[in-house]
């Protein structure tokens, strides 16, 4: 009887999610971390770092491990990972849990095996590896094991990347950096162009999450949110809809462009099981209204939103700590 907590672990450039065997997602706070002014001692991490750094406790520095998709920092990235398995495991305990950390499809052997090694200074007894798309696919309940072919497009903070899918393998693979906070630097940057004015931390995905949207919508709403001028002074603007669906328009374009391409990358038989069973959406920025609409009629194949689509990276890893049979060919890992 194994009495070792399983754990899945998407460790993503805005957030850390946490999936437990038997309790679902546990845990899922901002991937950041507040340090002294040195970055030296640690003040606080996920929910309270983002407080502290938001109300300005003297000289905080903000730190996040992770950066379009990519573990920036290893040492910053060990200690977010030692912090939320102990809040989920708890400091003093008896049996070592299980990791599943779930990494992008481009990543380098040398950063899997920094990966690994953070997982194993977490207090791990064993660290797997399985790339996003795969866990997302699973997490969303698609059938990987006996299909033929199918596909995900998982939309993260720092990138976006989608696979197809045949028989528990990935058969192609298309990694893009446009995820959500670079569809939020577009924003801010074209209300800075346009209005003069420099949004607020936060307005700009605010903005996006509000009002945006993928196609053109009924109710063009309206939004007021706060920035500054040229010279430092407070000041609101009023953004419409319409606006940020312009802006937003050619990275969703890029999007559709690279999950076209990666449907006609893929193996003859996969491709034609995907252009019958559809793409389907994860990840935070699979939730802009409309998104799926405007990729089905660009790649003119089905998508649809997965259930809970920004924890099913998490918890994908976790079901295939418990799911082995499901993944074709052995996953990294060290004990």
């Amino acid at each position: 009887m194994n009495l070792s907590k399983k754990l899945g672990i998407d460790m993503g450039s805005s957030s850390m999610v946490v999936y437990v065997k038997g309790d679902g997602v546990v845990l899922n706070e901002p991937s950041l971390i507040a340090t002294d002014e040195h970055g030296m001692r640690v003040l606080a991490l996920g929910t309270a770092a983002l407080q502290m750094v938001r109300r300005g406790d003297g000289a905080v520095t903000a730190l996040r491990p992770v950066r379009d998709g990519d573990v920036i920092d290893q040492r910053v990235a060990g200690l977010a990972l030692q912090h939320f398995v102990a809040r989920v495991c708890g400091r003093q305990r008896i049996f070592r849990p299980d990791l599943m950390l779930s990494i992008p499809s481009t990543v380098t052997g040398v950063q899997r095996r920094a990966v690994l090694e953070a997982g194993m200074r977490a207090g791990a007894k064993t660290a797997y590896l399985i790339e996003k798309p795969l866990a997302a696919a699973i997490g969303a309940g698609l059938p990987i094991a006996t299909s033929a072919g199918l596909a995900v497009c998982h939309l993260g903070a720092g990138r976006t990347e989608a696979a197809v899918v045949a028989e528990g393998a990935m058969v192609a693979v298309r990694s893009l950096r446009v995820g959500g906070a670079a569809l939020d630097a577009t924003i801010a940057a074209a209300v800075r162009h346009t209005h003069g004015i420099r949004l607020a931390d936060g307005e700009a995905e605010r903005l996006k999450i509000s009002i945006g949207a993928a196609v053109s919508v009924a109710d063009d709403a309206v939004l007021e949110v706060d920035g500054s001028d040229g010279e430092g002074r407070p000041q609101r603007v009023r953004i419409s809809g319409g606006e940020v669906r312009a802006t937003l328009a050619e990275s969703l374009e890029a999007i559709a462009a690279g999950l076209g391409q990666l449907i006609q990358e893929a193996p003859e038989q996969a491709r034609e099981s995907v252009q019958r069973t559809g793409v389907t959406l994860t990840g935070g920025g699979a939730l802009l209204r409309g998104l799926a609409d405007f990729l089905a009629q660009r790649i003119s194949v089905p998508v649809r939103v997965a259930t809970d689509p920004q924890v099913s990276v998490a918890a994908g890893a976790g079901l295939a700590l418990e799911n082995f049979h499901l993944l074709k060919g052995g996953q990294h890992y060290i004990t």
